[in-house]
């Protein structure tokens, strides 16, 4: 019978949790906190840890502390090992617990597209609570307490992984009254061309459809200009113009009558919508992965 050799200079368990929040937290206090300790606690068994390794692991600061080299490349490993440890535990003896995960979108999409679809995930997935918080500026740096990252553009943002989630072609839509009105006295291409409702950061949008219906001889017009898709599909219902949008926002306004499409031509749209998260050594959460997943089958569908 072979016989299992115990692990060697493995340290303590209550030391590395101690590593890995503090680490987490840049803060012995928010440490001591998160695991009901004193910060003497912390302090000292983070000084039993170093003493155990032979190395520092964290710079002593007025305010705070910061991981040295040596903490840095030993965070990885460490988180790693935790992160499998509850995985194999919920998937061997499940788990009672909650937990949460922070997912960013674009407020548009967040709102008329994800936000509807969330309950069919959480009937999936009833132990995950999901933190949907809406963005209209893509942030250059995605906050560390953020999973998952919803971002609209080519693909390709210097630092994070990303994923193809959906491709979309854009919709020309307005008032049926104003339809009505274009159809009864006014020539329809010109007034898509005339009348349109910018959105910033989507102002390609607009030259697209102009190329495509060849109106670039027809001078454009300045229009009401906001900062969300939501924003110029309201001003569009309420009979402002004739706004551009991706078809997945459209069902509900199409459903209720509120909007119609000014024009039987659909737009290709070269961008897409991603997902991205960081470019971590460490593994994602399961319920991470599991959420990801679930997001990406979701859009195929």
């Amino acid at each position: 019978m072979t016989q299992i050799r115990p692990v060697v200079g493995l340290p303590t368990l209550t030391w590395l949790r101690a590593f890995e929040a503090a680490a987490r937290t840049a803060s012995f206090t928010a440490a001591a906190a998160e695991l009901n300790l004193t910060s003497g606690a912390i302090s000292y068994q983070i000084r039993a840890l170093e003493a155990h390794l032979g190395f520092a692991l964290f710079e002593r600061l007025p305010r705070g502390v910061k991981l040295t080299p040596m903490g840095v490349a030993y965070l990885p490993p460490v988180r790693k090992a935790f992160e499998e440890l509850a995985d194999s535990t919920v998937g061997l003896f499940g788990g009672s617990e909650r937990v949460q995960i922070t997912v960013h979108a674009p407020v548009s999409l967040a709102a008329l597209w994800l936000a509807p679809k969330l309950p069919a995930f959480s009937i999936l997935n009833p132990s995950i609570d999901v933190r949907l918080s809406s963005v209209i500026w893509d942030n250059a740096i995605l906050d560390e307490a953020t999973d998952l990252e919803i971002r609209y553009g080519a693909g390709q943002w210097h630092g994070y992984r990303s994923e193809h989630l959906l491709n979309q072609n854009i919709m020309a839509v307005c008032s049926p009254t104003l339809l009505r009105t274009a159809g009864a006295g006014a020539d329809p291409a010109a007034l898509r061309s005339r009348q349109p409702i910018h959105i910033m950061g989507y102002e390609n949008h607009w030259l697209k459809v102009r190329q495509a219906l060849e109106l670039n001889t027809v001078a454009p017009s300045m229009g009401p200009t906001v900062d969300t898709t939501i924003a110029a599909l309201e001003l569009a219902a309420a009979g402002a113009g004739v706004a551009l949008a991706h078809r997945i926002f459209l069902a509900a306004y199409f459903s209720t009558g509120r909007l119609v499409s000014a024009c039987p031509e659909v737009f290709a749209d070269d961008n897409s919508y991603f997902v991205i998260t960081p470019e971590r050594p460490q593994r994602i959460r399961r319920e991470v992965q599991l959420f990801r997943d679930w997001l990406i089958a979701t859009a195929s569908e």
